[in-house]
């Protein structure tokens, strides 16, 4: 029952409010800001479309500093493919695999000079063949995304932790 209200009173905060590119602060104090689209974006999900992305965008600002908790799916911890499935089931109705192995297998690849909006990005962070780390891509060279230590995060590609083990990236929503 809380979280049912938890999640009212947030739609209506945003429904008054609107999604403005207000800046974020996470449990470090450090301020962040996702960049938002300007204009509304169309998108396509296999057959279904999606009208803007804001959804996706106010999906991922409610659960910036959430703590990591692995195999968690909601507000009380996420692990980093619970983060990416929770966002994408929540904002668009699209229901994710759950694990970053499925979630890898599941997306359309797609080069890193077509990076855009809510593309998935992946990291081999084990000696794992396949990734072992997933998150958004939100723009501006960063990404969100459910980090061991910080929980749920926006970290630049240009860390040079991630930059060493990125992997590639995919795609969800077809432009």
């Amino acid at each position: 029952m809380r979280k049912i209200l938890w999640t009212v009173f947030s739609f209506l905060i945003l429904v008054f409010v609107g999604c403005s590119s207000a800046p974020r602060y996470l449990p470090s104090g450090k301020v962040v800001e996702i960049p938002r689209e300007k204009t509304p974006v169309k998108a396509k999900i296999g057959a279904k479309e999606i009208r803007d992305t804001g959804s996706l965008y106010g999906t991922i600002n409610l659960y910036l500093g959430t703590p990591y908790r692995y195999g968690g799916i909601d507000a009380d911890g996420m692990d980093c493919s619970g983060f990416v499935q929770t966002v994408f089931n929540e904002s668009v109705g699209l229901e994710l695999p759950r694990t970053v192995a499925q979630q890898w297998d599941f997306a359309n690849p797609i080069d890193d000079d077509q990076l855009a909006f809510g593309d998935l990005v992946f990291f081999r962070t084990t000696n794992r063949k396949k990734p072992s780390h997933v998150g958004i891509y939100i723009g501006g060279n960063k990404f969100a995304h459910a980090s061991s230590s910080l929980g749920v995060t926006i970290t630049s590609f240009s860390d040079p932790y991630w930059k060493k083990r990125y992997v590639g990236a995919k795609r969800i929503i077809n432009r």
